[in-house]
């Protein structure tokens, strides 16, 4: 009976314990699953506020490009209509999310639609205080910023949205009037599709909510509901606007990993060796005491012995064949005690991609650490941290190979308590070339596709960081508007391969004129071009803008329609101290009106702000 007892006893202490290793097993296959959910999510994250800083910066530009034309209404006290469809055509090409551009009076009655075609109903219609985008368009004229309406049903047919900027007159006593709006109509299909073709959208399904409810909608047939991730924008004043991004089945794929499975199955198979070793232990005890009762019980129980080492030998094939998997992922996996640094464990890929025996890179570990992964130990303490406040555990790194160049590294990492010992999960991707991918997409997207110059988004970011620089250091900055000759009658005599040809031209011609590392030519639209030159006064400017005139004349390009014979350049000049009572859109305009005053008075020169 007491001997019962005591089998029963060790049987259900074994058992507990083959449970707490099980349920420790779980829960390191969980976390590491979960840990690739975060990827995801991650991702997904990355995604959302990509698309949405992409649309609200898209919004952002078309915003400054009415403002632009509602200066330029100001200043001139209503520009020509032909100058209006002109400019307002110009934003169109340049943009496909637009409708239509319109300009409705005091009154509040469209008169000027651009294009006119497919657009007619738009025409004289007249704003009332029950017409849709009405109190947007009451608070753009009361705070005199632009307003962007909810979405409304169009004239034209569909879900819009308007931005209502304000324009104004100069009275004779120098006060501004109230002269309407320029509107720009936004169609919600044109402006979205736009914004996905910049974006691998058939990874996720992505839904534009207002107020809650779907306003635009691209699914994808395996999309993962419970994975959806929501984003508020802050289109100017509303805010009314969510996007909504669920990831496809194959998003989810594409980072996924075998190595949750692996761990599981693994530390499953080890707590099933440790149970079978205690096992065998004690039934080894009770063996040798019946071994001194009984000679014929010694052989049945060695046979019993013999085939219980075969299932160990079997097992532990099992156990090998799990680590030889390991071996074949291209991912390096690597786990070590966090205060001794005594790897517990790595596959092949840990030291060979970076050109290490297993033996040297253990000891790299163990003894210089800063030499393997530059900065090691301010890493560990992030690790920790991150683990503490239950932050995302991926960390991108470099690990030095053996010839001492660099790989970027992107690590997956996770903390293991086992008793008084700590205990660090790695697992390291070579993520380089998506990291070069994503530096040229930057350059890529600061950069002009026809001339290779800054384009314009780069242009009002340089401006404004190099107008914070001199201000503290209270230096001047130089603004040249150049805008080429008779071009449109290039054009139309050459055709427009030509003109896109003289326009690389000149743009090279632009570039050699620049000698400093901190001076910037950018297109600004269609033939027109912006320098940017830092601590320079009037007498660099007007040096650089006389080398520009040299280089344009020495380019020597035919131009038939002039009676220069060749292609030749306006220039306006600028010069502000940011130090002073000025903001860098006041330098553009003053800019402008200098270039203005060129073509005034014959082009193919240049005239500095303010103008005699």
């Amino acid at each position: 009976m007491d001997r019962l007892k005591s089998s029963l006893a060790t049987y259900l202490g074994l058992g507990g314990l083959l449970c707490v290793l099980l349920l420790a097993s779980a829960w390191l296959g969980l976390e590491l699953a979960n840990s690739e959910r975060q990827r995801v999510r991650e991702r997904l994250n990355f995604q959302a506020r990509a698309l949405a800083h992409q649309l609200e910066a898209n919004l952002h530009e078309q915003v400054q490009g009415l403002d632009l034309l509602a200066e330029l209404w100001t200043h001139h006290g209503r520009i020509q209509r032909s100058e209006w469809e002109l400019n307002a055509r110009f934003y169109i090409d340049n943009f496909p999310g637009y409708q239509s551009i319109q300009w409705a009076d005091a009154d509040l009655r469209i008169h000027w639609v651009e294009p006119l075609q497919g657009n007619e109903v738009a025409l004289n219609y007249w704003l009332t205080p029950m017409s849709p985008g009405y109190a947007t368009a009451m608070a753009a004229r009361d705070t005199g910023k632009p307003h962007l309406s909810d979405s409304i049903e169009l004239l034209q047919g569909g879900r819009g949205f308007v931005l209502y900027t304000p324009v104004y007159l100069r009275a004779p006593d120098g006060n501004l009037q109230f002269d309407g709006f320029m509107e720009g109509v936004f169609r919600v299909g044109n402006l979205m599709n736009h914004l996905l073709e910049q974006a691998d959208s058939q990874l996720f399904s992505v839904r534009l909510l207002e107020h809650g409810q779907p306003l635009y909608v691209r699914a994808q047939p395996d999309s993962r509901a419970e994975d959806t991730l929501r984003l508020p924008l802050q289109l100017l004043n509303n805010r009314s606007f969510e996007l909504e991004l669920s990831p496809s089945a194959a998003l989810v794929k594409s980072l996924s990993t075998p190595l949750p499975a692996v761990v599981f199955s693994a530390a499953v198979t080890i707590s099933l060796l440790l149970i079978a070793a205690l096992a065998l232990a004690r039934d080894n005890a009770r063996r040798a005491t019946a071994l001194s009762a009984s000679n014929r019980l010694l052989n049945l129980e060695a046979e019993q012995r013999q085939e219980i080492e075969g299932h160990l030998l079997d097992s532990r094939e099992r156990l090998q064949l799990v680590l030889d998997l390991t071996d074949s992922s291209r991912d390096a996996l690597f786990i070590f005690e966090l205060h001794t640094r005594e790897l517990l464990h790595m596959n092949c890929a840990t030291y060979s991609s970076l050109g290490y025996s297993a033996e040297e890179f253990r000891q790299l570990l163990r003894d210089d650490p800063e030499r393997l992964i530059p900065g090691f130990f301010a890493w560990l303490q992030l690790v920790q941290q991150a683990n503490r406040l239950n932050l995302s555990m991926i960390f991108q790194r470099e690990m030095q190979r053996r010839d001492g160049s660099l790989q970027a590294a992107e690590i997956n990492t996770q903390l293991a308590r086992q008793g008084e010992r700590e205990y660090l999960i790695a697992v390291a991707r070579d993520n380089g070339e998506r990291l070069q991918l994503e530096a040229q997409l930057q350059k890529q997207s600061q950069q002009d596709g026809l001339t290779g110059l800054y384009n314009r988004r780069y242009f009002d970011r340089q401006l404004q960081s190099e107008w914070r620089r001199l201000r503290r250091s209270d230096s001047p900055l130089a603004i040249l508007m150049l805008d080429v000759d008779h071009f449109k009658l290039f054009n139309d005599c050459l055709g427009h391969l030509a003109g896109d040809d003289a326009l690389r031209r000149v743009a090279g011609a632009l570039r050699g004129c620049l000698q400093r590392e901190g001076d910037a030519a950018c297109r600004y639209g269609g033939e027109e071009f912006v320098i940017i030159l830092a601590d320079t006064g009037l007498d660099g400017a007007a040096h650089v803008a006389a080398r520009v005139h040299q280089r344009i004349a020495e380019l020597g390009i035919a131009h038939p329609a002039t009676e220069l014979g060749r292609l030749a350049i306006s220039i306006g000049v600028a010069i502000a101290k940011p130090g002073q009572d000025s903001e860098p859109d006041q330098l553009i305009a003053q800019a402008d009106q200098a270039l203005y005053a060129a073509k005034h008075r014959g082009r193919n020169q240049t005239c500095v702000w303010p103008v005699e």
